[in-house]
Order: C-alpha cells, then sequence, then structure tokens
C-alpha cells in the first residue's frame, strides 16, 4: 500500500466521543460486546484473502487475530495512540484500490459523516476486496434501552445507531455486494448478564442470527462494473458474386422476360 499526501482531522467534539466509547469498551459490558464481536470475526475472517488488511476502531484492540492475512495495519483516529497509522477516517492516506479489507469497528455510530467514510473506504478499497462493517442495531433490546434511556448523552447511547438495511442499501450504491450479515447479543445491556447470555462461542447468536440482536456484522465484497463489448453482426457476402438468370416466359400468346438473380 502506497501512501499519499491527504491530511484531515477530526472535530473537537469527535474526538471526545471516540475517548469516552474506548474507555466503555474497557468495562465489564463493554469488554463483553468486544468479546462476542471478536468471536463472529474469529469465524468470518479465516475465508477472507488478501495482501493488505486495515482495522479502523473506537478502541485499541486488535480484531483481526484470525485474519490469515499478512500484511495488517492499525489505523487509529487519536494522535496518542501507538498504531502504525493515524489519520481522519473520511481522508484515509492510502492509494486508490489498494486494500484487500477494511475493517470498521463501531466507528460509523460515532462519527458525523459516515457516508464520507463509507465513500472514503470505497476509494482505497481494491476490486473484489470486502469491507466489514460493526456497528450497534437500533433494532435490538440495545435499541429500545437507547430510545428510553434517560442518560442518552453517556456512551454507548450516544451513538447513531445506524439501521443495517439503510447501511447495506448505501452499500449497494457503492457497488459493493453483501456478502452476508451476522447478529449477536440478544440479550439486555446489563453487566451481570453478560457471564451468562450471548455467547457467541457458544453457537447462540450463531444457531438464530435472527436481525434483531444488538450487534451486527456486515460483510460486503466490491464489484466494479465491467463495460460488456457490443458484439458486431456480420452479414454474409457471396463468395463468387451473384448470377443474373434471364428466362422467357410466354403467358397467353405473350412472351416476356423474366430475370432472377442467386448467390454463388
Amino acid at each position: 500500500m502506497k501512501p499519499v499526501n491527504r491530511i484531515s482531522s477530526l472535530s473537537a467534539d469527535s474526538w471526545s466521543v471516540i475517548d469516552d466509547i474506548g474507555e466503555w469498551f474497557g468495562s465489564p459490558l463493554g469488554g463483553h460486546v468486544l468479546m462476542t464481536e471478536a468471536a463472529v470475526l474469529d469465524q468470518l475472517l479465516p475465508d477472507i484473502f488478501g495482501y493488505h488488511l486495515v482495522q479502523l476502531s473506537v478502541q485499541d484492540q486488535l480484531l483481526y487475530r484470525s485474519s490469515t492475512i499478512q500484511h495488517k495495519l492499525t489505523m487509529s483516529l487519536e494522535k496518542k495512540r501507538d498504531s502504525g497509522l493515524v489519520a481522519a477516517p473520511a481522508s484515509i492516506p492510502l492509494a486508490s484500490d489498494s486494500v484487500d479489507v477494511v475493517l470498521l469497528h463501531h466507528l460509523l455510530d460515532y462519527i458525523r459523516s459516515p457516508q464520507d467514510v463509507l465513500r472514503e473506504i470505497s476509494r482505497v478499497t481494491m476490486p473484489m476486496g470486502h469491507v466489514i462493517i460493526i456497528g450497534f442495531n437500533p433494532l435490538s433490546i440495545w435499541g429500545l434501552w437507547r430510545a428510553i434511556a434517560r442518560y442518552r448523552g453517556s456512551v454507548p447511547w450516544n451513538g447513531s445507531f445506524l439501521w443495517p438495511g439503510l447501511l447495506m442499501d448505501y452499500l449497494n450504491l457503492l457497488d459493493f455486494k453483501i456478502d452476508r450479515a451476522q447478529y449477536a447479543i440478544y440479550g439486555p445491556p446489563v453487566a451481570r448478564w453478560s457471564g451468562r447470555v450471548n455467547d457467541y462461542s457458544q453457537g447462540v447468536s450463531r444457531r438464530l442470527n435472527l436481525p434483531v440482536g444488538s450487534v451486527y456484522v456486515i460483510v460486503a465484497q466490491k464489484h466494479v462494473g465491467s463495460i460488456r463489448p457490443v458484439r458486431p453482426v456480420w452479414r454474409r457476402q457471396p463468395a463468387f458474386g451473384r448470377l443474373t438468370v434471364v428466362q422467357s416466359v410466354k403467358h397467353d400468346g405473350v412472351s416476356s422476360i423474366k430475370t432472377t438473380e442467386n448467390d454463388l
């Protein structure tokens, strides 16, 4: 992957939100969510191949441990983090069509312009490459909890919680084809439940995969349309020209000349 000179930054509010959600993933409840999501990725990543993988996440833990791709890069959103790349998600300093797999971990939930980020992800993803998007599902118990919570200003409830259906529609507009959508975590957002419910590694979410799980994992592949050549219409030409036949025809005592042409 060849870096290009593209510089941008996030607002102070965005940095604050990313700091907060990053710390939340270190809590018991956030840690359980992270563990469940990592278990889902452990099932998906071994079947996705390529040369370059980039992770963009709101937290520090590496989620691509099961991937067979050799060159892996973590792009951080905050300057204080020790990572291979620090950049704004809407202006990634990588060349176009240079990445095989892009892993977006809850990034779209906590930024102001997810459409701009997806367009940038489409730019850097090479044809037939994959994008993996993890986010909170509004059509779930957690989405309902967020709607009625009195403390919506706190994490993780201050995120956008994008509808996975709308997200998949937008990916289609960017020439991505949805490979699969996996859902997980069907219990309430209560820390004491996390050790007994929602364990993806035990197959609960994997067997059900109902679209009401609190976390979704969308896998999409980039398909670039190709121009189909128009097949020319060939007309058969006679090999030796035409033969003109002249005949004398007599009808009711009247003689006339009849000519016909035939291909040789």
